[in-house]
């Protein structure tokens, strides 16, 4: 058993080790930089994806091939995650199984993909499980998850007794299946540890407390199992307690790599898992500093069983001053005992784990790491309110090197009662992007695009979920996922069952570079500034405590933006300076919000008190937008028609600084062109766009300043985006991305491109070499079988006359606008490349390449495997190949599926600018 001084102590010094890392973000970048970065973002800036080797099987010539498909398509780097799969997603059995996780061949393998990776420059993370959680084959009892048992005898009272209590049944796990531990020749577990022996009267039903529990363990033989006790008149319930495994095992691990999980709770444990990897990648990788290993990673914590770690008695009382011995009743029936006595051990001692794991676990795990060169992220705790979470999630990942959250979407199979819970549970980015500046860590990491949608997804779908995590905080990608794909595994190839099928085997992939250059641009821009907010929210001390997605149950107002903090931080670092709440190196707030009902230590009390005799603003119970205006302060972001919650409201914000300039970051939430006067609490005397879709910055004319506020006349097209640059000086534009920003109404149609158009498809899909479309449509709608089904890359030539009435003036652009594609098109015109369009408007720059006369137009369209995916399912053709037998979860059958528009579907126009 280790100190709880020791263990506690070191968790402090690990907490000031913490800001050291070399995540953190620089201050004050230079203009000039954050331009060319903004341009050309580094491989810091841009997105990773979970490597999935499925089942453990790897191809290493096509891990070779892989790598440089991430590298050619503009992302950043791997999470090596060996998994297995659930039956129904691979019924037929088409992916053999791998060697066991982590073994010479296992080891072999990571090694080379390693070093493949640092040779194109890619950052490299290693899952530490096959699957999740923490855990392995290599676990021995003494390191493995722990439960408590315990066994009953009634003693009646009034006489000497010396009894033998029974040794605790090991019950069943919670699918009544027999727990998977090890057991000694003696039958009973091959680990376990005595905790307690206590007694209390029989029937105490709601009125127990703990003046009528007996603590017997000093009166008790664990060697023979006799206690020699005169019970006092009445009928007693005597109770032995025991520690031993649960034989809570990994959730969905290769075939060749089951094990149990660690006992996340204990230090040793966590030592000995992480250093077990460390032990066996440094003969293959060498010295971690440098290399292109970056991260190991311990995934979202999603452990089931209750829980119980040796160290549990002493940490409690050094945290609370009191045993929890005469509390153990309550883990099995809460019910027992006074309702307030109950409910005041249940805080106590969910602090303590909180202590436990945050301790024992993360910050134990980033020592070891960081001694060795190497940074730990994690979803430490989470996610969200799908599982057991047994931390303060704040304080949790600030412990980390890296924090990282997951968004799902459409992920309607777990809708609960009421519209927000389905939000709640799956959206965590708000709470991760506070952690990550309350604690100064400089990366919000997302798992991102996670779903159950097989192969139905292109770009301009994902962008809209992507820009809500942004304005909530999210500040780089960790894409859900890339399968790893062996030789002769087909198209679209094997994959795991969830998440966005993003890998080279997409009909899409070859295009998909300016979408990733996209994510990159943003994502850059949020890691070199800091974010800005009006009012600092104090979440309270519960444990578990989540932040729920920005502005659903916690709002200030529209237009109004604020940060979370947790009472370690606020204890620590909050101070007062001219009337605002300061953290220093993070931000400073007009009003500290408390909420309504939250835990509120008396140590917050006190300095909130001392603090607010500083002149710091203070609001609870009250609305805060109230007390703003009250103040003063104009909303940081405002226009007609506006609302708090980003998912009603047309135009969504978020907005960072550094460096003399301010970034807001806009996005428009629906479907239609908006333009819309939008007004700014900015007296700067130039604005720019900069538009993270082309990476050029154009300057926005029209500025009009009154009252403090900077009206501009904002365009955004269908789901468009972009930054409002703020600074000093002459505006300076770097390009003419403006054509992305022309609505209706400001362009002027030249010519209309019609058909016939003749469309070629490759071989082997199941479509005919070649059709004439006499007009635009989208291939589900031709009579064609192999149109209607066809999945993959067509090519549309058309031949035009261009006999302008009159040539475009000095420095107005002419473009093409294909109207609608799905998914991602790419233009050439007379041979010479436009470039490649996935998103509205779907248009290019052809003002080079048009010539009066004779044009020859080539569009190439790729859309998604789902259409040809229901075509084999309706028709028993075979051009597809996977084993994802059913879509959505496994619960849809493909021929059940609607197929999805495809296509060059037009209309087709030349335009320019009034």
């Amino acid at each position: 058993m280790k100190s709880p001084v020791f263990l506690l102590g070191l968790g402090v010094v690990c907490a000031i080790l913490a800001f050291r890392t070399p995540w953190s973000r620089p201050h004050a970048v230079p203009g000039s930089d954050l331009r060319a970065g903004f341009k050309n973002p580094p491989v810091h800036a841009r997105p990773k994806v979970y490597w999935w080797w499925l089942n453990g099987y790897v191809d290493t010539v096509r891990l070779k091939q892989e790598l440089r498909a991430i590298k050619e398509a503009g992302l950043g780097g791997v999470d090596i995650f060996e998994i297995g799969l659930p039956p129904a997603s691979d019924p037929n059995q088409i992916i053999p199984a791998g060697p066991a996780f982590m073994s010479d061949a296992s080891v072999k393998t990571i090694g080379m993909a390693i070093r493949e990776a640092g040779k194109l420059g890619l950052d490299v993370g290693l899952n530490l499980a096959s699957s999740w959680n923490a855990g392995g084959t290599w676990v021995k009892p003494e390191h493995a998850a722990k439960t408590i048992y315990v066994s009953k005898t009634t003693v009646r009272g009034g006489e000497n007794h010396t009894l033998t209590l029974p040794f605790p049944v090991i019950t069943p796990d919670r699918q009544g299946n027999k727990r998977p531990i090890q057991y000694g020749p003696d039958g009973r577990p091959a680990w376990y540890e005595e905790i307690a022996v206590v007694a209390f009267p029989a029937g105490a039903k709601g009125t127990l407390d703990t003046a009528q529990v007996v603590n017997l363990s000093a009166r008790f033989n664990p060697k023979t199992g006799a206690l020699t006790w005169q019970a006092p008149a009445g009928n007693w319930e005597v109770c032995r307690y025991i520690c031993a495994n649960s034989g809570e095992q990994l959730i969905r691990p290769t075939p060749h790599s089951a094990g149990p999980i660690i006992d996340h709770f204990d230090s040793s444990a966590t030592r000995m898992h992480v250093l077990y990897f460390i032990d066996r990648l440094r003969p293959i990788v060498g010295d971690f500093t440098g290399s292109p290993l970056k991260n190991l990673y311990l995934a979202s914590y999603e452990a089931k069983e209750f829980t119980w770690t040796p160290t549990l008695p002493v940490a409690f009382r050094k945290l609370h001053g009191y045993d929890l011995y005469k509390f153990l009743p309550a883990v099995f029936n809460r019910e027992w005992y006074k309702p307030g006595l109950a409910a005041a051990f249940q805080t106590d001692i969910d602090k303590a784990f909180s202590e436990l794991m945050i301790n024992n676990h993360y910050r134990k795990a980033k020592e070891i790491c960081n001694r060795y060169g190497l940074q730990i992220i994690s979803e430490s705790g989470g996610p969200g309110h799908l599982h057991h979470i047994p931390v303060e999630t704040l304080k949790a990942l600030g412990a980390l090197d890296v924090p990282r959250g997951e968004n799902w979407y459409n992920r309607t199979f777990f809708l609960e009662n009421d519209k927000d819970s389905l939000v709640d549970m799956i959206f965590l980015v708000k709470e991760i992007a506070a952690a990550s500046h309350i604690y100064k860590r400089g990366i919000v990491e997302q798992e991102s695009f996670t779903s159950y949608w097989d192969w139905q997804e292109g770009p301009a779908d994902l962008k809209p979920l992507a820009d809500r995590a942004f304005c909530e905080g999210m500040n780089r990608l960790v894409i859900h996922g890339f399968a790893h794909n062996p030789a002769g595994m087909g198209y679209p190839g094997i994959a795991y069952f969830a998440g966005t099928h993003y890998n080279d085997r997409n009909g899409w992939w070859p295009k998909s570079k300016p979408f990733n250059d996209y994510l990159s641009r943003i994502s850059y821009i949020l890691q070199k500034t800091d974010f800005v907010a009006d009012v600092l929210h104090y979440y309270g001390d519960g444990v578990p405590n989540l932040v729920p997605p920005k502005n659903t149950r916690y709002v200030v107002g529209p237009g109004y933006d604020y940060e979370v903090i947790n009472t370690d931080v606020l204890l620590r670092d909050l101070t007062v300076k001219d009337g605002k709440w300061v953290l220093p190196g993070v931000g400073s707030y007009h009003v500290l919000d408390l909420g309504k009902g939250g835990r509120i230590p008396d140590a917050v009390r006190e300095k909130i008190r001392k603090l607010m005799a500083a002149g710091g603003r203070v609001t609870e119970g009250e609305p805060v937008l109230k007390v703003l205006t009250t103040m003063g302060i104009r909303p940081d972001f405002s226009y007609a028609g506006q609302k708090a919650d980003q998912r009603y409201t047309p135009i969504d914000h978020i907005h960072y600084r550094n460096a003399g300039q301010d970034f807001y970051l806009i996005r428009n939430t629906t479907n239609q062109w908006i333009t819309q006067p939008c007004y700014f609490r900015q007296t700067a005397e130039t604005a720019e766009f900069w538009d993270p879709v082309t990476g050029g910055i154009t300057a926005m004319a029209g500025q009009q300043q009154a009252d403090g506020l900077a009206q501009l006349r904002v365009t955004l097209p269908p789901y468009g985006s972009g930054f409002v640059v703020f600074g000093k000086g002459p505006a300076t534009a770097t390009s003419q991305a403006a054509i992305r920003m022309v609505a209706g109404p400001d362009s002027k149609l030249l010519q209309s491109v019609a058909g016939p158009w003749q469309v070629t498809f490759p071989k082997d899909h199941g479509a005919p070499a070649a059709v004439t479309l006499p007009a635009l449509m989208s291939w589900t709608a031709s009579e064609n079988e192999g149109v209607k089904y066809f999945s993959g890359m067509a090519t549309y030539r058309k031949a035009f006359n261009w006999r302008p009435a009159a040539r475009p003036g000095k420095g107005q652009r002419i473009w093409l606008d294909l109207g609608r594609v799905a998914k991602v098109g790419e233009v050439w015109l007379n041979n010479k490349p436009c470039g490649i369009v996935w998103t509205a408007p779907y248009r290019v720059d052809i003002t080079d390449a048009l010539k009066t006369g004779e044009n020859v137009l080539t569009v190439e369209v790729a859309n998604t495997w789902s259409n040809r995916l229901t075509g084999d399912g309706i028709t028993g053709k075979t051009y597809t190949k996977t084993n994802i037998t059913k879509a959505n979860k496994n619960l849809v059958a493909w021929k059940d599926l609607p197929l999805i528009e495809s296509g060059l579907l037009g209309p087709v126009t030349i335009q320019t600018t009034r």
